[in-house]
């Protein structure tokens, strides 16, 4: 930002209950909304990117962030081309023109209009409605108010820092309007952990994967798995789905904060309140970024690479940068149009085979989701770490297909046990006598 620039802000009204210092509801244009539904869009790996930066709240434990640790501490050889680390750490947003065009964008890869009502409504569990007067008496209702006299009216103004946190609380809390904007903040909120749902899946033809389970026999706790170059694709993988595609893999029940509530808003959103139903569908169901699609993993699209793209050149203060871009830039200057050919970066045309890992190498994953090649070495420290009796060891070779990955998935944004709670139905022991 520069010296002279002042920070954007979005105005928020909130109905608070005074005795109890509680939101109620809170009364916003677009473009809260607009940035408030942009969460959905938003790859995985880019939330757990952010979330990691310094604001009032502590970023969730989950096993989410150990794949994206994963990833940067990955050795180089590990990675099938140069490309995919940045891939992975910086997945692409298929809607990355929709979050510039935003007042506030927090997606720092880098403001179109899609809402065409002005008001809205947001509870503190981040339900949004259109505004109607039944609407606003029901949820008064709701909270449990007495009369009038309780009620109080606040204005806050928000900026981008408030937009991470904002993002954060959305993943740990039901109350993100009163924690965040009562000063409620709480760094010991916790997930509603160990719960998995029945997957609503869109398919069936995704490949299963071969891997090795070893557990503890007297709790069934999984110590690590093991598997090939696909395993480790699956897994890094979660880091390029739009927080909108999860969702809808779990058929819109993650057990995780507020982040259910905005994704059923959008869904129960009469699309005529959209600018276009392809919109709301955009937001439902968001596409994977081109080249991003791992034929035998979840049954996520892949968006098309746009026809033309503009190769823009800026100048400014000495220097002289370079973009390929497929939104027009009017403020820019560029002529001239060339035919390009793209490289699928997960494809080496001297090896066999897509992905982001490569083979021969075997790798494990650890309970929280932690990434690393595979050795006689590096499995006996593990366990040397873990101080676990041999005889409570047992090793269970399983096949893991979509059902799975979506299980693996929906754990790693609310738990540090992603895989005992993902593969649960696969590593039922006998109990003990």
């Amino acid at each position: 930002m520069g010296a002279f620039e002042t920070e954007k802000r979005i105005s928020l009204k909130l109905m608070v209950l005074k005795e109890q210092s509680k939101v109620i509801f809170a009364e916003a244009g677009k473009d809260f909304v607009d940035v408030l539904f942009s969460f959905l869009t938003l790859p995985l790996g880019t939330i757990a990117r952010l979330v990691r930066k310094e604001s009032q709240l502590q970023p969730p434990e989950v096993s989410l962030s150990s794949i994206y640790q994963s990833v940067e501490n990955l050795p180089k050889e590990c990675l099938r081309t140069d490309t995919c680390e940045e891939m992975l750490l910086r997945p692409r947003n298929s809607m990355e023109a929709y979050c510039r065009s935003l007042k506030i964008n927090i997606d720092d890869k880098e403001p179109k209009k899609y809402f065409s009502n002005p008001s809205f409504m947001i509870t503190d569990d981040l339900k949004v409605f259109p505004y109607s007067f039944d609407k606003v008496i029901n949820v008064l209702k709701d909270s449990g108010f007495k009369s009038m006299s309780s009620l109080s009216k606040m204005t806050v103004n928000i900026t981008k820092n408030q937009v991470l946190d904002l993002l954060k609380c959305c993943f740990c809390s039901r109350t993100v309007l009163t924690d965040l904007f009562l000063e409620k903040l709480r760094r010991d909120i916790s997930h509603e952990s160990g719960r998995i749902t029945s997957c609503y899946l869109k398919g069936n033809n995704c490949d299963e994967i071969v891997v090795k389970i070893v557990l503890r026999k007297s709790n069934g706790k999984i110590l690590f798995v093991e598997g090939k170059a696909d395993f480790a694709d699956l897994i890094f993988s979660l880091l390029t789905i739009p927080l909108g595609g999860a969702l809808q893999l779990m058929g819109g029940c993650s057990y995780v904060g507020s982040v259910d509530g905005l994704y059923k808003s959008v869904v129960d959103l009469d699309e005529h309140y959209f600018t276009t139903k392809e919109v709301k569908n955009k937001f439902v169901d968001p596409l994977l970024a081109p080249h991003f699609k791992l034929s035998n993993l979840l049954p996520l699209s892949c968006d098309n690479f746009p026809n033309y793209f503009c190769f823009v050149i800026s100048h400014g203060l000495g220097f002289e940068t370079c973009c390929l871009t497929s939104m027009y830039k009017e403020d820019e200057l560029f002529s001239g149009c060339v035919s390009s050919v793209f490289v699928d970066p997960l494809s080496d045309p001297s090896k066999n085979g897509e992905g982001y890992t490569k083979g021969p190498t075997t790798y494990i994953a650890t309970d929280d989701l932690v990434v690393t090649p595979s050795s006689s070495i590096s499995v006996m420290s593990l366990l040397i770490s873990m101080n676990i009796p041999v005889d409570d060891l047992l090793e269970k070779e399983v096949r893991i297909g979509m059902e799975e990955g979506v299980h693996i998935l929906q754990a790693s944004l609310t738990s540090t046990s992603a895989l005992t709670l993902g593969l649960s139905h696969l590593t039922k022991v006998k109990e003990q006598n």
